[in-house]
């Protein structure tokens, strides 16, 4: 059991850095880092407390239908994976384009757009609550988590301890994602833009990398590298090009909490 809740909690340090978390995570804590700059720091852990709550709702669902999603194990994981596969490379697709583009350094991100004008336009960071609740609400998150359930053959209150490790991942990289963005925003530099264009690279390089590996198992290939080891590699891999994108900031702009 210990094994298997560390594999979920690196699943979703992965889920935390999808495409459309962060553009979500960066809408949000753009609109609110004038007004409100200290809370603009939590914006990413405000988003993925609203969105926990949906997720620990799918958990306890699918941990009581049981059986019953046991029966269509394999139905349930082949349609999480599938939806999984299109939506990381559809967001990859719309970042990779508009960085090429050079049209703006925010990432993009489909249901963002979808948001009501009220959700998007948000300038307090309180509403990132309900903008994670949404998130919770597609169809992506809720056949992972029930996937993740069947897999470890959990109960209501194993498929808890499932949505809870899951989350806490989560959580990690969407924090993460909030400060470092909140930092950029703070210096409106050059220097500054050209970071988030590695960011936003990196990040849809990431979802480009577990859509193959998760295509690779898709059509049948046995992967070499195990699932939870790849997941530890490219969250590693993240959170170096993290550290090293930060670190730069720091150096050209004298500083990041300067100014917080």
């Amino acid at each position: 059991m210990t094994s298997g809740a560390l594999t979920v909690f690196v699943l979703g340090l992965r889920h935390g850095a999808d495409p459309d978390h962060l553009a979500a995570i960066d809408n949000v804590t753009r609109n609110s880092v004038e007004r409100s700059p200290r809370l603009a720091r939590i914006v990413g852990t405000l988003f993925a407390g609203g969105h926990t709550v949906m997720v620990l709702a799918l958990a306890a669902l699918a941990g009581y239908l049981g059986t019953r999603l046991t029966a269509h194990s394999m139905l349930v994981e082949a349609i999480g994976t599938w939806v999984s596969i299109g939506v990381l490379l559809l967001l990859a697709a719309f970042n990779l384009v508009a960085i090429i583009a050079k049209r703006n350094i925010s990432p993009r991100g489909v249901r963002t757009s979808l948001l009501p004008k009220v959700l998007r336009e948000a300038s307090s960071p309180w509403l990132a609550v309900p903008i994670g609740l949404l998130f919770g609400v597609g169809f992506e998150t809720s056949s992972q988590i029930a996937a993740y359930t069947v897999a470890f053959g959990a109960d209501v209150a194993g498929a808890l301890v499932v949505g809870v490790m899951f989350c806490l991942g989560m959580a990690c990289t969407d924090t993460l994602d909030c400060l470092f963005v909140q930092r950029l925003v703070a210096h409106k530099t050059t220097t500054a833009t050209r970071l988030m264009r590695v960011w936003i690279l990196t990040v849809s390089l990431f979802a480009i990398a577990v859509a193959l590996y998760e295509l690779e198992q898709a059509v049948g290939f046995r992967p070499i590298v195990p699932e939870l080891t790849m997941s530890c590699i490219l969250t590693s891999s993240l959170g170096a090009v993290y550290l090293g994108v930060y670190f730069a900031a720091r150096r050209h702009s004298g500083g990041l909490t300067a100014t917080t």
